[in-house]
C-alpha cells in the first residue's frame, strides 16, 4: 500500500514538473519571439532610406516630364524611370512588412515553410529588379539626364549606340534567366549557395532563419530531457 501511495505521489510530482517545464518553455518562447520581432522591425529604417534616396529622383522626373511630356523619345524613358522609382520601394516595403507580420507562434516547421516562400518572393523581385534595372538605368537614364541637365540630345550624338544597347539589354534578360535556372538547379543543395541567396533576400531573412533554428533546438531539448528521464 505504501508503494502505491509513493508511486502515485511520484506521478503527481512528474505531472507538476512537466507542467512547469511547459509553462517555462512557453514563456521563454514568447520572450524570444518578441525579441526577434523587435530585431527585424529595425529594418524598417530601409523604408526611410528609400524615400530619402528616391525623392530627388522623383522630383527631377516630374519636372522633366513637365517639360518634355510632348516629346515621346524623352517622355517614354522618363516615365519608365518614374514607374521604377515608385513601384520598387512599394514592393520592397510590402515584402519587408510581410515578414514582420508573419505568425511566429505557429509550429516551427510551418513558419519555416512560409519563410521559404517569402524568401522565394524576395529573390524573384530582386531578379526582375536587376534584369529590368539594367535597361531602365542605363540608356533611359543617360537620355533623360543629359537632356535635362545639359540639354544634349543623345539620340543625335550616339545614334549607333542607343538601339544596339537597348537590344542587347533586352536579349540579356532571357539569357540571365536561363543561367540562373541552371545554376539554381545544380546548386540548390549547396550550403554556400543557400547562404548567398539568403544574403540577396535580406539580413532579416537570415536573422529569421537563425531564430527558427534556435527555437527548434530549444523546443527539442525539453522533449529529449523528458524522454531521457
Amino acid at each position: 500500500m505504501d508503494l502505491d501511495l509513493l508511486k502515485a505521489e511520484w506521478q503527481a510530482r512528474d505531472q507538476r514538473l512537466e507542467q512547469a517545464v511547459r509553462m517555462n518553455t512557453q514563456m521563454l518562447r514568447l520572450s524570444l519571439l518578441e525579441q526577434h520581432r523587435r530585431e527585424i522591425a529595425k529594418w524598417g529604417w530601409v523604408d526611410k532610406y528609400e524615400i530619402i534616396a528616391g525623392t530627388p529622383v522623383f522630383i527631377y522626373l516630374i519636372w522633366f516630364l513637365g517639360h518634355y511630356a510632348g516629346v515621346w523619345q524623352f517622355a517614354l524613358p522618363a516615365f519608365a524611370m518614374l514607374a521604377w522609382t515608385i513601384a520598387l520601394p512599394i514592393l520592397n516595403h510590402r515584402l519587408r512588412h510581410a515578414l514582420q507580420d508573419m505568425d511566429f507562434g505557429q509550429p516551427v516547421t510551418e513558419v519555416q515553410k512560409q519563410l521559404a516562400v517569402h524568401k522565394a518572393r524576395r529573390l524573384n523581385l530582386f531578379k526582375w529588379a536587376f534584369l529590368l534595372g539594367q535597361i531602365v538605368w542605363f540608356i533611359p537614364f543617360l537620355l533623360v539626364f543629359f537632356k535635362g541637365v545639359f540639354g544634349v540630345d543623345l539620340y543625335l550624338k550616339t545614334e549607333n549606340f542607343i538601339g544596339p544597347s537597348l537590344i542587347g539589354g533586352v536579349l540579356f534578360i532571357p539569357l540571365a534567366i536561363g543561367i540562373s535556372k541552371l545554376l539554381s538547379g545544380r546548386l540548390q543543395h549547396s550550403a554556400r549557395f543557400q547562404a548567398f541567396t539568403d544574403m540577396l533576400a535580406g539580413k532579416d531573412i537570415i536573422q529569421t532563419r537563425q531564430f527558427l533554428a534556435r527555437i527548434a533546438q530549444f523546443e527539442e531539448t525539453p522533449d529529449e530531457a523528458r524522454s531521457g528521464n
